[in-house]
């Protein structure tokens, strides 16, 4: 049987055929920093695009605070907080940094404070592991140095006890220059959320030959640092500045507590653009060790422990959180009684890495977790079941359920395409789904499984089945067209919907599910309908590149039959919505190539959280159906309650 084709290479052809050292609290300065309050002499700072010339460096609010603030990994009673300092030159060889959090938005309430130093070391980042946190509270912050503040940030912490609703926002693949990330600017917007979940490809590394939507100051140049691959770890770093010199992004950071993990694009140490480019990436030095430092520098993320335990490094001091090995990032948040939510790493095992995997759990020696995480994962998930726990939700990279050329029968395989990576790790896949079925040490079905997912760029929900066949006991309803248009006059009927959900009233046609899939597209990077665009050189979406991303959609539905829904020319984000009943998933879609887009939801789905065959549909845990399959209609969940925002009154000023 043929190796898998490389998804973007499938895609082109099957959518073409289809149609520092730190302080624990505030006191006086080190040797060698500034930025002591009351001790005068702090330096003078340009005005936003003030800047001179030869300060060649993307920003988008005032220095020294030109980057924001974020915060994210929250706990019951702490949360990391982040900002970075930045300078003309460096006025020391480190720059005291006063944090304060607060109770109200103005920051009269100030509950906690602290200083730390930022230095060349972490790249005049600051992250702080704030504790002694009340649960399920929002909280707002602020940084101070160097005569200067930063705005105000808003963040929350875990609940520990049980609450009505937990509401979480879900992105994957946000490409700078694909998108205007309208998306990431109503997702800021919402004042319901607790939690953004981001599946990876938080950064990217080269810019897609199939998009050229916007560069930073328009210079569309692959010579060009911000438009091309990156060569070493301050090239990396700045990419994340590049980043975060975006107005939607910034807010986004700004009002919500992120859990990140990363995909291929963020830790790539290869060098190359699909765009020509007149820099060879001669004397490129960029490790592994370079990509995940700088993950951990650049984003509000908890460090792990290096012994593969998942278990955070806690501080408790006010110092900065250091990963004494980057390299792993797998980890779990508790959210009391309703939720767990896990992050799973399902990239840097890839053979492209050169590193050992211990895969010997599995006879057949392949292993995208490796030993360690599965199990780590495996018995995370079954301890969950174990202490009650209402829903487990796994950030995860790349669609885990089947999506392929399904095989004709089990042991009848038939060749793949590759559009996951999961495609070469059946048997893990199967692993996994029998240990949440009962082969575990328990002996007990781990229920109530939610994995969310990116990679793929295209908008998923999906029952997850271990089985490729297309012949098995597994049923689903017929595909029909979307009923619902999606964020452009072009996407009428956007996507394809199983609109009943194919068991017959008690008999349960689709038991062989251990989980739910969803997918919500991409953050601006491209679709079927664009990689269609490109290859027919057309200047922009038409009926006939839209036209061919709906028959490799219907093509994939009618294939797999755990696939509930598929949509692959809109981009945006997700909204769950989780109680103790139900979990509904929205699909919130925004055209990317207009700024300040409307959103626009493009179909809802509903998950059940306790069987219930009195229903006229009967309801099934692990199965995910549209809203309209048990005769309810689309409608935007809203929050049970609200938190007032954090202010942004600073210029704002992308350069």
């Amino acid at each position: 049987m043929p190796p898998p084709m490389d998804r973007r290479l499938f895609l082109k052809s099957a959518s073409l055929a289809a149609a520092g050292v730190a302080l624990g609290a505030c006191g006086s300065s080190e040797p060698g920093t500034s930025g002591d309050p009351g001790s005068g002499g702090f330096p003078a700072f340009p005005k936003p695009g003030e800047e001179p010339a030869s300060f060649d460096y993307p920003l988008v609010l005032a220095l020294p605070f030109a980057h924001g603030v974020a915060s994210g990994d929250p706990l019951a009673d702490r949360v990391i907080l982040w900002t970075r300092i930045t300078e003309l030159t460096p006025s020391a060889t480190a720059v005291a940094v006063d944090w304060l959090v607060a109770s109200d938005p103005a920051m009269t309430q100030v509950v906690k404070r602290g200083r730390q130093l930022a230095s060349a070391e972490h790249d005049w980042t600051v992250k702080v592991d704030v504790t002694g946190l009340q649960p399920a509270t929002s909280y707002y912050y602020r940084f101070e140095a160097l005569g200067a503040q930063s705005i105000v940030g808003r963040t929350r912490t875990a609940p520990a006890s049980t609450v009505e609703e937990l509401r979480l926002a879900v992105l994957a693949c946000s490409s700078y220059w694909s998108s205007y990330w309208s998306g990431l600017g109503h997702l800021a917007d919402r004042n319901d959320l607790d939690l953004v979940v981001h599946c990876g490809d938080y950064i990217y590394d080269f810019v897609d030959e199939d998009e050229g939507i916007r560069a930073r100051k328009d210079v569309k140049d692959t010579a060009y640092v911000d438009y091309r691959d990156w060569l070493n770890l301050a090239e990396v770093r700045r990419r994340y500045a590049l980043w975060r010199s975006d107005p939607n992004l910034l807010r986004a950071h700004q009002q919500h507590p992120w859990f990140i993990v990363w995909d291929n694009h963020d830790i790539s140490t290869g060098y190359g653009n699909e765009l020509p480019s007149t820099v060879t990436g001669d004397g490129a030095t960029t490790t592994l060790d370079d990509v995940c430092r700088a993950f951990y520098e650049w984003t509000p993320s908890r460090p792990v422990k290096p012994d593969g335990s998942g278990e955070f490094i806690l501080v408790e001091d006010g110092s900065y959180p250091v990963a004494s090995d980057p390299k792993f990032v797998y980890r779990k948040l508790p959210y009391g009684p309703l939720l767990d939510v896990f992050g799973v790493d399902t990239q840097i095992n890839l053979p492209g890495y050169g590193r050992e995997v211990d895969a010997s759990h599995l006879a057949s020696g392949n292993s995208l977790y490796g030993r360690q995480q599965f199990e780590w994962f495996s018995g995370g998930m079954l301890a969950s079941a174990q202490a009650g726990v209402t829903w487990r939700l796994v950030n995860n990279q790349t669609w885990f359920a089947p999506v392929d050329i399904p095989d004709v029968a089990d042991g009848i395989p038939l060749p793949k395409i590759g559009v996951s990576r999961w495609t070469d790790y059946p048997e893990e896949r199967s692993a996994l789904c029998d240990y949440l079925r009962g082969d575990n040490p328990a002996g007990l079905r781990v229920r109530n499984n939610i994995l969310v997912s990116g990679d793929a760029h295209g908008n998923l929900g999906s029952d997850v089945i271990a089985s490729a066949a297309l012949l098995s006991a597994y049923v689903s309803g017929l595909p029909l067209p979307n009923p619902r248009p999606g964020s452009t006059a072009l996407n009428a009927a956007a996507g394809y919907a199983r609109l009943t959900t194919g068991n017959l009233g008690p008999v349960n046609l689709r038991g062989d599910s251990v989980a739910v899939e969803f997918a919500p597209s991409s953050m601006g990077r491209g679709g079927a309908d664009e990689i269609v665009q490109n290859a027919i050189g057309a200047s922009g979406p038409n009926a006939f590149t839209v036209g061919g991303a709906r028959a490799l959609e219907l093509a994939l539905i009618a294939a797999n039959k755990n696939v509930q829904f598929i949509e692959w020319v809109d981009h945006g984000y997700g909204i769950v919505s989780l109680t103790a009943e139900r979990a509904i998933f929205e699909y919130w879609w925004q055209d990317k190539l207009t700024p300040g887009a409307p959103d626009v939801l493009g179909q809802q789905m509903i998950a059940w959280a306790q069987p219930d065959t009195a229903q006229l549909v009967p309801r099934y845990q692990d199965q995910i159906d549209c809203v309209l399959a048990h005769g309810m209609t689309v409608a935007a969940t809203t929050g049970t309650r609200s938190a007032e925002p954090a202010p942004l009154t600073a210029t704002v000023l992308p350069r």
